[in-house]
């Protein structure tokens, strides 16, 4: 293989792995700081979906053969269609148990 060629690969698994690492971590801390379970929800589904695919991406990238490849991309096709359906099936037990969204205190004007 052309050394370019594996160097910018090693290079682009790396910034994905950054993706991964930056997306993570800020699903965490949205896990932690939002106050009600709707917007918790929606940090960690959309952070979590966005991580593990930049993760997958970048393995997809340093695969050492196309067997390897071909099942990082099958894993990829089923999480895409996993994780949107399970963040559905909680967000609409939400829904149906009548919790409350979370209002901000309206502080007073005077």
């Amino acid at each position: 293989m052309n050394p370019i060629l594996f160097w910018a690969r090693e290079v682009l698994a790396l910034l994905f792995f950054l993706f991964f690492l930056v997306f993570g971590l800020s699903g965490l801390l949205g896990l932690f700081r939002f106050p009600d379970p709707w917007s918790r929800l929606q940090a960690s589904s959309v952070t979590s979906t966005t991580s593990v695919f930049s993760l997958l991406t970048a393995l997809l990238l340093i695969a050492p053969s196309w067997a390897m490849a071909s099942r990082i991309l099958i894993i990829m096709a089923f999480f895409m269609i996993s994780s949107p359906t399970g963040s559905h099936i909680i967000a609409r037990f939400l829904w149906f148990s009548g919790l409350p969204h979370w209002m901000p205190e309206e502080k007073d004007k005077g």
